[in-house]
């Protein structure tokens, strides 16, 4: 039996099915198993349980409608919610705050522009084409404005250049920018200075020739200890062992899955059902609500 094969079944049949009343024995009986071996296997591979989950993804899917200038209330009908009093009560306690306050603002932004409102959901986005030059710069800033010690950005960003010097991504954009884009999130999660500057050199065994001996003499001690950590990391097997370990990874990979679509067809499948089956779970237990709302939202879409 193939569990994580029946659950990305089930994810999908979710997906498509948010606008009905769904039921744990209707999603059972599409995937094979009884309602109570599903539920348990479930809860075992994705950390919720799936009447939770199915909660969670009507809600995001709500606010999304809200966003686009959606009634409430027509929102609230069109999830399944039987009173607009019992659908607000869950987006507060699932966003921490009302749709009515989200509707107003999105309107406010229409009439008098500005930011749109998709930070509360998910982490800051870069512009997709953005030169190594300018997101060291943004880097550097959310660091300090988020009082982390760059003493040693420098030395990490000139060893990134000079390790991965040449290398592209799909997209035909230098591949340190993927590696920039991957600090700029974990210093947005909200981790130590030392754990973003490894975000920089997340894959360096994978992608280069470089060595722990080079690691150790051109890398702050706690740096170059990270990724000799990362090396030997299996999320997969080794889930929340390593818990700075994890956060890298889970931002790897949130980026990665930003920029999926210069990836060839099959590819994107594979990585979508892996992100579901693999990553989605860690997720959950770092308890990151940006990172499973984003991971969820650019997985399903390739998985369907």
């Amino acid at each position: 039996m193939d569990k994580k094969r029946i659950i990305t079944e089930s994810l999908v049949y979710i997906e498509k099915n948010l606008n009905q009343k769904l039921s744990i024995g209707e999603i059972a009986d599409y995937v094979g198993y009884s309602k109570f071996y599903f539920s348990r296997m479930f809860k075992q591979e994705m950390n919720i349980s799936v009447m939770e989950y199915v909660k969670e993804r009507k809600l995001i899917c709500a606010s999304e409608a809200i966003l686009q200038g959606n009634k409430i209330l027509d929102v609230a009908i069109e999830y399944g919610w039987e009173s607009h009093s019992g659908f607000i009560k869950a987006f507060k306690n699932y966003y921490g705050f009302s749709p009515s306050l989200l509707y107003a603002m999105n309107l406010e932004i229409i009439h008098l522009g500005g930011s749109d409102m998709t930070s509360y959901a998910f982490y800051e986005k870069t512009d997709e084409h953005m030169l190594k030059e300018e997101l060291f710069e943004l880097l550097e800033q959310k660091m300090i404005e988020n009082k982390l010690d760059t003493t040693e950005l420098g030395t990490v960003y000139n060893f990134c250049k000079k390790s991965y010097a040449n290398k592209k991504r799909y997209s035909g954009d230098e591949y340190i920018t993927h590696l920039l884009n991957v600090s700029l999130l974990l210093v947005q999660i909200g981790t130590e200075a030392n754990v973003a500057y490894a975000g920089m050199l997340c894959d360096v065994f994978r992608k280069t020739d470089v060595s722990i001996d080079d690691i150790k003499k051109s890398l702050p001690k706690d740096v170059a200890q990270i990724l000799i950590r990362l090396r030997d990391y299996d999320i997969e097997k080794d889930g929340l062992e390593d818990e700075e370990c994890a956060i890298i990874k889970m931002a790897e990979r949130l980026h990665n899955m930003r920029t999926i679509e210069y990836m060839e067809g099959s590819e994107k499948k594979r990585k979508a059902k892996e992100t579901l089956s693999i990553f989605m779970p860690v997720a959950r237990k770092l308890r990151n609500e940006k990172v499973i709302n984003e991971l969820n939202e650019l997985s399903i879409k390739y998985v369907m």
